[in-house]
């Protein structure tokens, strides 16, 4: 059987939740099937999940260019066709953000015989400047791909309305090594000295849709009302130093851990009391998924899809709702007795064994278009 050759293209390959999907994908992939390799236009040379991805021997193909506009966008071109005159045997190109143009068109014009968007959210930072642009520029990408894959169907409607033939593929984690263990819990709360804490964490990107501000200002409540409470974000990001520099603001400093991208979420995970997701908007909010794994109790705000609830450990709270509300819930989660929810997370189809292969299948039959 001929293996399948994919091609990724990620436009901006840095830490977040589509590069770690890419990483889980690639890590548990059945090489004798299918192969990938990465385009991007640009990217963070110390990207730990970029530094895995090459560790484990994956291929890298980069277009060079940080920033798309008037002054960039002919050069961008020509290095587009430039790429896929030279790099013209894959059988897939897999597209996970649609707004860059050229690519698509260019990538079928030089005879890449398939062609998928991946819908992986379901909206855009408010503060994004050229929404109108970038809406013409991926509506005209998704009318020329032939295939549409998503996340979850939330971010199916967002990307493809009125579509039923969307691929669903979950964003799987290897359940099994975000089960709960106590030992693993006692060993990361001594090393980053949260013993006899209350410990919320938060996993994600440093950006605006993560609501970092909202997050801070619910944080100083807590502290009123559980003094022995910490926050611990985990992450980086286009934010990163703005909200370190509102936390010295806020007198917080003392009392919030930002420990950076991380590759052991997993276990840092086991360390925390409650998770927290009070996005503006998520494809999925895999981050959740990930925090059920380990058996935490998770708030998560109603921007979240409801399929991120895969076990009973979410609750889903209005972003309107009063702060007091979400104080409530915080208190409420240390009553939840952490468990084993391996068996959940399988059921429901996130275990990553489970995604691979349904993603291989998909490969295996579009080839044979």
């Amino acid at each position: 059987m001929k293996k399948v050759k994919v091609l990724h293209y990620i436009p901006g390959f840095n830490t977040g939740g589509i590069e770690s999907v890419f990483l889980n994908w690639y890590k548990h992939l059945d090489t004798k099937q299918v192969a990938f390799e990465l385009l991007v236009r640009n990217y963070d040379p110390e990207s730990p999940m970029l530094k895995e991805y090459l560790a484990l021997g994956g291929k890298l193909h980069t277009l060079a260019t940080p920033s798309l506009n008037g002054k960039t966008m002919l050069a961008f071109y020509r290095k587009v066709s430039r790429f896929f005159k030279e790099h013209h045997d894959y059988d897939f190109l897999h597209v996970h953000v649609a707004d860059d143009p050229f690519v698509v068109d260019i990538a079928k014009r030089k005879g890449i015989p398939q062609v998928g968007i991946h819908a992986h959210t379901t909206g855009y930072n408010e503060s994004y400047k050229s929404q109108g642009l970038k809406s013409k520029i991926r509506n005209r990408n998704v009318q020329s791909a032939q295939h549409h894959l998503a996340i979850t169907q939330a971010a199916a409607k967002w990307m493809f309305p009125g579509e039923t033939g969307v691929q669903i593929i979950h964003n799987g984690i290897d359940a099994q090594g975000y089960v709960y263990d106590e030992k693993v819990r006692e060993k990361h709360r001594k090393a980053l000295q949260l013993e006899g804490q209350y410990v919320i964490m938060h996993v994600g990107r440093f950006s605006e849709v993560k609501n970092h501000l909202f997050m801070l200002e619910l944080f100083e409540k807590v502290k009123v009302a559980i003094p022995n409470s910490r926050m611990v974000f985990i992450g980086d990001g286009p934010l990163f130093e703005e909200i370190k520099q509102e936390i010295a603001q806020r007198g917080l400093t003392e009392s919030i851990l930002l420990l950076g991208a991380r590759m052991d979420v997993p276990e840092l995970l086991q360390a925390a009391d409650v998770f927290l997701l009070p996005s503006k908007f998520e494809g999925l909010g895999l981050s959740a998924v990930e925090a059920q794994a380990a058996g935490l109790p998770t708030l998560v705000s109603d921007r979240v899809p409801t399929e991120a609830a895969v076990t009973e450990l979410v609750s889903f709270l209005p972003l309107e709702a009063p702060l007091e509300e979400w104080v409530k819930a915080v208190q409420e989660a240390v009553l939840i007795e952490r468990r084993n929810t391996y068996d959940e997370i399988v059921q429901a189809h996130y275990e990553i064994k489970q995604t691979v292969k349904d993603l291989t299948e998909f490969y295996l039959r579009t080839s044979k278009e």
